[in-house]
């Protein structure tokens, strides 16, 4: 059994927020051990809860907010690593069929993948003998255990208040219109709200602010145009950058490379892939 690359996390805090959206190129299964708030994915809020287990996608745009003590297990995994892991018979690759998954455990399930997730914890890869076998096994069993789960599961009802219906078409209008002129004067217009009003509610629904959202989901769109083979330019027109070094800049921030760098290592990735699966 060949041994693949994750990162597993058990964090508690005594009151939590993601100070920002995120996104990552890996997948992240989370299980809450308490119920502390919130979840925002995809344009939906979920609450978010003890006895849940949670799939997010890769490039997915979340963020978790919390209102109370929060801990939780936080497993990343990448895609390759799922398929390296999979089998014929057992394909781990069907739990990316979708951006975001929730399925409510029952009791028995939810103290078994507590132990599982403990097991995993235990026997890192120290470098000693067979702790690299171990390891390995223990990720197998845990991913034995939950993907069936998470297989027939979706991402079930979101959270439907007052603010969040409000702002849900707005949510939708900036999604279809990343490539144009946004500020706040234009969509507020649009919507025929006050600019305070717009960033009230937008706030209240979703955590955090209509000029965070757009820039996030704008760098998202670029970073799927370079995988697409883009150039950088037009990756950044088309998501919605006049400026060419603005976009340069913010992609470099909130991603940690430079949008020409992170096409050409996701190609170079990606041609590894395809000659692995030869």
């Amino acid at each position: 059994m060949n041994n693949v690359e994750f990162h597993l996390q058990l964090n508690q805090n005594a009151s939590w927020n993601m100070s920002r959206l995120h996104f990552h190129d890996h997948y992240e299964f989370m299980l809450p051990l308490t119920s502390p708030g919130n979840i925002f994915v995809n344009d939906q809020v979920y609450p978010l809860q003890r006895g849940t287990l949670y799939l997010i996608g890769e490039n997915t745009l979340h963020r978790t907010m919390a209102t109370g003590a929060h801990a939780r297990y936080i497993l990343h995994i990448s895609r390759k690593a799922l398929t390296d892991l999979s089998t014929p018979q057992t394909d781990f690759i069907q739990l990316t069929r979708d951006a975001f998954r929730r399925a409510t455990l029952n009791g028995e399930e939810m103290t078994e993948i507590v132990e599982l997730f403990q097991a995993l914890e235990r026997n890192k890869n120290d470098g000693s003998f067979g702790s690299d076998v171990r390891q390995s096994i223990a990720l197998m069993n845990l991913l034995l255990k939950v993907a069936p789960i998470l297989d027939v599961s979706t991402a079930g009802e979101s959270i439907r208040n007052k603010d969040f219906l409000r702002v849900s078409p707005i949510l939708d209008y900036i999604r279809d219109n990343l490539a144009e002129p946004l500020t706040l004067d234009q969509i507020a217009g649009k919507f025929f709200i006050s600019k305070h009003y717009l960033c009230r509610i937008f706030k209240s629904a979703t955590g955090f602010s209509v000029m965070e959202y757009i820039i996030y989901s704008r760098i998202l769109r670029a970073r799927q145009l370079l995988q697409d083979g883009v150039s950088v330019q037009q990756a950044g027109e088309m998501s919605g950058f006049s400026d060419n070094s603005h976009f340069i800049r913010t992609f470099g921030h909130l991603t940690g490379t430079s949008p020409g760098r992170y096409a050409k290592e996701y190609q170079s990735s990606d041609q590894i892939l395809l000659r692995d699966e030869e």
